[in-house]
Parts: structure tokens; sequence; C-alpha cells
């Protein structure tokens, strides 16, 4: 197995997002043993560091703007990233409380041709949804880990290089807790090869079970059967806001997060949607929603951002954002096209569907309408107008009809050489409308076709549509 770690050093500050400038920290614990977990980077400038505790970071920056952790929203952020993750392996796992996400790839290379190529996109893809990312690449999870926070070290493939590469590493980037770190120091142990020769029941008495075992697990010598993430069925990301979001352009770039995810999480399904709904959460007022109709299957993040941009810019708030939520749970079979080297008849459809979607989303859904086939033999009335909301009437076995239809039928009187047998059309009774014809396919001297029919009882013809 080959594994690699994402580790999201800067999570905590990069979920938050300050709407003013200046210094701003994100904090863990309370009283006296609150202290700095993140900063942004007008705090580390003005000397605040990651672990100072809370009064002494404002003794050095007075003017600095705190915030308190939200360990919720950062188990949803984790976890919308394992999803994003199934893109590249069906085998993922995650610890929020790390700020990681490991993806098995040793079964992945062949299809993205090479580690390289798939280190490159996990690690394009992570800085797109917004994300500060180290990544590690090691035969076992723990080695993974280990790795992400020593980025000079090359990628570790065979399990026998395992020990000899991680020996020299110091003992700080072990998940072995703080406390048991200073103790082993206090020993004179400091780095992981000294650990690893000591004896493991010596270990066991002084520092319980676990440490020979996670060691074990390190170095790839026993499995590690922590429980793997599965993609859900049903869609749901919140993004909460530290302070109310009362501007537009405060609400894109969560929302550009959020559509990166779930785009991820799209291709990972192999699944696509039409139906959206994005609801902005308010403090006192009803939520507002923006429901999104594509008229194709879609999973192309830029593209719903771009609707749901449309949307925005002609909504109005009635109360500053709190949260925005995604929900999805209808989904459809993705529209899978082959590249054609001659002409790309696909692209013509993509467009005509994106300028489609772009003016349902300037303009309303109802401003769209098409016309279709009502379930009617006569032709006058067998067509209707439709809207997103209404579908066709037609049944699956109706007759083929022409595509010129002329709705005031003309009277002919030379008459063409008629094909077939005839169609008889009667209806109309049960609105004082009652007419009986019948209907013939006619081929003229220049090769046209054209749709005629004879009232019943009489001997005049009229044309009432043609093929071509």
């Amino acid at each position: 197995m080959l594994w690699i770690n994402v580790y999201l050093p800067h999570l905590a500050m990069e979920l938050r997002q300050p709407q003013q400038p200046g210094p701003a920290v994100v904090t863990d614990g309370t009283g006296a043993r609150r202290r700095i977990i993140a900063c942004n980077t007008a705090a580390l400038q003005s000397g605040v560091a990651i672990g100072m505790d809370a009064p002494s970071a404002m003794m050095r920056e007075p003017e600095l703007r705190m915030f308190d952790r939200s360990k919720a929203q950062e188990r949803r952020a984790t976890l919308a990233i394992a999803s994003w993750a199934h893109q590249f392996t069906s085998d993922v796992c995650l610890d929020a409380a790390r700020w990681m996400v490991w993806l098995e790839v040793g079964s992945s290379l062949r299809y993205f041709n090479s580690l390289t190529t798939l280190h490159r996109q996990i690690r394009t893809g992570i800085e797109r949804l917004g994300y500060t990312a180290s990544l590690g690449v090691a035969p076992s999870i723990e080695a993974a880990a280990l790795l992400t926070r020593h980025p000079d070290i090359l990628p570790i493939i065979n399990k026998s290089e395992l020990r000899r590469r991680v020996g020299p590493l110091p003992l700080a980037g072990l998940a072995i807790g703080d406390k048991a770190i200073d103790q082993l120091h206090t020993t004179g142990l400091r780095t992981i090869e000294d650990l690893l020769g000591v004896p493991s029941d010596a270990l066991a008495r002084r520092f319980g079970e676990e440490l020979p075992h996670y060691l074990l697990r390190l170095l790839a010598e026993r499995p590690d059967v922590r429980r793997r993430h599965r993609v859900p069925a049903i869609y749901r990301r919140r993004f909460d806001f530290m302070e109310g979001v009362e501007s537009m352009d405060g609400l894109l770039f969560p929302l550009r997060r959020i559509l990166q995810e779930f785009a991820g999480y799209l291709r990972g399904r192999d699944v696509a949607i039409q139906h959206l709904a994005i609801t902005l959460l308010h403090r006192e007022t009803t939520p507002t929603v923006l429901r999104l109709l594509t008229s194709a299957p879609q999973r192309n993040a830029a593209h719903l951002f771009a609707l749901l941009r449309e949307k925005l810019e002609r909504t109005t708030l009635a109360e500053p954002v709190m949260a925005i939520q995604l929900d999805a749970a209808e989904f459809v079979e993705p529209r899978i096209t082959q590249a054609d080297f001659f002409a790309d008849p696909h692209q013509e459809n993509d467009n005509w569907s994106a300028l489609l979607d772009k003016l349902r989303a300037r303009l309303g859904a109802d401003a769209i309408r098409r016309l279709g086939l009502s379930d009617d033999h006569r032709p006058e009335n067998a067509w209707c107008v439709l809207t997103d909301e209404t579908g066709s009437t037609l049944s699956a076995d109706f007759p083929d009809r022409p595509l010129w239809f002329l709705h005031e039928p003309q009277q002919i009187t030379d008459l063409p050489q008629l094909l077939g047998t005839p169609e008889r059309i009667e209806a109309g009774w049960w609105s004082s409308q009652d007419s009986s014809r019948d209907y013939y396919l006619a081929r003229t001297e220049e090769g046209a076709h054209w749709w005629l029919f004879r009232e019943v009882g009489t001997h005049l013809w009229y044309l009432q549509g043609l093929w071509a």
C-alpha cells in the first residue's frame, strides 16, 4: 500500500475568514489555558506565534482579534475534503482533530500514469479549495503523516526503506502526545531511531501498550485498522461565518470552495446533478434559498459557480448571512462525450446548454419556455408551450409528424403523388369542433414530402405540413 497524507496546518484560520482586515488568531481553550492554534499573516508579522497564550499575544498586539475554535466547522471541512478525495481513490480515511486526510493511492498509480502526476493533481486541487497543505507519501498511514512535518524529504515508496528514512527524524513529529515526547527527551532520546532501539516491553511498561503498537504501525509492520471514510449518499455541506456577511463579495469565496468540494464528490461517485439548492441562513429572518436547475447533467464547479453568481447578483438579502448550506439529494448519470478528431458537435450542445442555464439564472425559470407536443390527435391542438415545471404529455407511440407545421391549412388543387395508406383522425366532438380527416404522405416532383389531408365526405385537399 502507498498512502498520501494531506495535512492542513492552517485549517482553523482558513475556515474563519474575518471580514475586517488586521491581525487575527484562532484560539482553543478557556481562561488561562486559552492558547493560539492559528494566525493570519498580519498576526504573525506583529510577533504573535502559534502556541502562545492569549494574554501574551495581546501584550504583543493590543489590536489583536481573537476567535474561538470551531471543532464542528473543522470536522465538516475535513469530511468534505475526504469526500472530495474519493475522485482519486476509493480508500480514504481522516482525522479531523489532527487536520489530516489520507488517500491510499497504490492502486491508482496506473490510472493517473505516475505518482508525480497524482501528487501534483492532489496538491493543485487542495490549493483550488483555498487551503494550505503539506503532503507526505509513505507505505504506512503514520509514516505519511510524519513526512508532512518534513516537506524536504522525498516520498518513501518501499516498506523496506521506512526505518532507514524515518530513523534520523526528531521525535517531535510523532503522534504520541507532547507529554510522552517530553518524557522521552528527559531520558536522552532525541530521534526516532533512538526510540526504536528501546525494547517494546520496556516502552509498554513506561508508556502503555499504545506506544509500541504505534511504532509498529509507523513501520508498516502492523496493519492500521482505522475506520475508512464512506461517501454519503446525500450531500450536505455547511459553512459558518465568524461574523455576518452583508456583501455578495463576501459570499463568493466560500461558495466557490463549497462547489469545488462538491464537484470532487460528484466525480468520486461518477454522478452529476441537475437540481441544486443553496441556502443562505440568517440570524432572525427566514433563510434565503437559491435553487439551481441545469438543462443538462452537470458537475463542473466553474459553471455552477457562474450560475449561482448570477442568482446572487439579483438577490436582495434581508439580513446578513451567518452560514451557507449546500444540499443535493438527486443525482443523474453524467454526460460523457467522446471527442471527435474533425469536429466537435458536443461542444455546440454544451454551449447551448450553458446559454440556457445562464438565461435561466439571470431571468428566472419562468422566462425560459420551449415548444412541446400534446397528446391530441388534432394537429392544430398537438403542440403546447412548456416550462421547467411542466413536461410534455406526449405518449411514446405517438405517430410521426412533420417538422414544418402549417397552423392554417392551405387548399391545393394540383395533387402530388400519394404514398402509403391514409391515417384517419376523428376528434374534437367533445368541444364542438368535430373533424374527420384522412391524412396522406405525398411526394412532389421536386422530391419534397408533404402531409396532406382530405375532409371526409368532400373532395377538397389541404396541405398541413412539410418534412423537406
